[in-house]
Formats: structure tokens, sequence, C-alpha cells
């Protein structure tokens, strides 16, 4: 069953009530350097790890690779690999947005 538009993005009303300009301050970073200090004061380690391993999992997926080999190479359950699936094809198109980009900047 595809994700409703309120299960894609109910987050962001939420989001805004506590905290109105955070989207602005992402925005305003002006180089990795200050990505960097900004995202490691914001987020935990775990955090961190947590991104990065979505990321490389999407983009495993978009590939074409298969659950099991993401499984075995990532360490990662099938039930996060599946919800990185979901967010992939079902999403707000994110994912599919930034991998694309990346493939673009990489010729």
């Amino acid at each position: 069953m595809p994700m409703t538009d309120e299960e894609k993005n109910g987050i962001w009303k939420e989001l805004e009530q506590k905290s109105p300009d955070l989207l602005k301050v992402f925005l305003s970073l002006k180089n990795e350097d200050e990505l960097k200090a900004f995202f490691r004061d914001l987020m935990s380690e775990r955090d961190l790890r947590e991104f990065a391993m979505r990321w490389e999992v999407a983009k495993k997926l978009d590939a074409g690779v298969p659950f099991s080999q993401i499984q075995e190479e990532s360490g990662e359950s099938p039930v996060t690999i599946t919800k990185i699936n979901r967010w992939l094809k079902e999403g707000c198109g994110g994912y599919k947005m930034m991998i694309d980009r990346m493939k673009g900047e990489q010729k």
C-alpha cells in the first residue's frame, strides 16, 4: 500500500513548530567544513553512522544490488533495508534526486 502524503510529510509541520528555522540553517551552510562542524554538534555519532548507512543502502538498492548482498555487506536487517527501499521507491523523491545528482557530478 503506497504511503500517504501525511506519512511522507507529516513530520514537517511538527518540526516547523519546534524549530521554525531548522531548514534555513541547513540551507545556509556554505561548505563541507561548516556542514561537518554543525552536523557533528547537532547529531550523535550514532545518528551520523545511521545517515551514512541509509545513504549507502539507498545507492546500492538504486543500482540493483540484491537485498541479500546488501545485508551481508552492511550487516543491516532485512526490515531496515526494506524500509529504505520503500522510501527510495515511494517516498518524496529525495533519495532518487540526490542519487541522480551525485551520478551527474561524477561524470
